[in-house]
């Protein structure tokens, strides 16, 4: 799709490494760990991962996104263009001490059912003790307060926009993600536009999720800074362990 393409080449402009997501997840790694990064996007976290010693494969769905990540690091970490709700096909002889799948991507999976079943495959290729990270937006305020859009991603620098709006379909407040991309051409701007539907998870029922799966030891925090959740915190962040009782 021209969208996907198009983002791919200013993906890393829009959503540049954040070190505080970094260090959130070095922080449930010991050394020479191996790690499982789920809709990697270009891949910047798992070469981040990678170069810090740590064994990495990574899975995204687009192809764009993949191909750019290899050509960023695919000396550093195993990239893979593949739906991450086969990973209990594509990755069925590993096990992982970390798995993760942040940026709002748990969302973007058919329905409830589907990303219950993704959440019990990560269970089941994680190695005892392992942990499963999920980031999503914060529903709970997205819902309670009726908001319409994120706010706009701008990088002057590059000349990239990234517009995001939210608009309601039904009963149950499923979500269509509207995002309109606009890029400064030589001199003129280009648009891109995308929607695509949205499960609008809300934290207790992301946290049944991971009980329903087995994780224990479950924390959720409301950024990656680990402040406590609240219903004002912009991110709803999980972690659940796995362990044999």
């Amino acid at each position: 799709m021209k969208f996907y393409k198009e983002l791919s080449n200013v993906y890393d402009d829009i959503f540049p490494q954040n070190e505080e997501t970094l260090k959130f997840l070095c922080k449930n790694l010991k050394n020479n760990s191996s790690v499982l990064d789920l809709a990697c996007g270009t891949g910047t976290y798992s070469i981040a991962l990678a170069l810090k010693g740590h064994r990495v494969d990574a899975i995204d769905l687009e192809e764009e996104m993949i191909e750019i990540a290899k050509k960023k690091g695919g000396l550093y970490a195993n990239f893979v263009a593949g739906d991450m709700t086969e990973i209990k096909y594509e990755f069925k002889d590993k096990k992982y001490d970390l798995a993760y799948c942040i940026g709002n991507s748990i969302v973007h999976l058919k329905n409830k059912e589907k990303i219950q079943s993704f959440i019990k495959d990560v269970y089941d290729v994680l190695s005892d003790k392992g942990i499963f990270i999920v980031q999503i937006v914060n529903y709970d305020r997205i819902i309670n307060y009726d908001v319409k859009s994120l706010p706009t991603i701008e990088n002057k620098f590059k000349k990239v926009k990234f517009i995001r709006n939210y608009n309601y379909k039904n009963e149950e407040r499923n979500i269509e993600f509207q995002t309109e991309l606009i890029i400064d051409k030589n001199g003129e701007n280009e648009s891109f536009k995308n929607s695509v539907d949205l499960i609008p998870l809300q934290k207790e029922e992301l946290k049944l999720m991971f009980e329903k799966a087995g994780f224990l030891d479950i924390e959720i925090y409301g950024s990656f800074l680990e402040e406590e959740y609240n219903e004002e915190s912009f991110s709803t962040i999980i972690k659940g362990t796995k362990k044999h009782i």
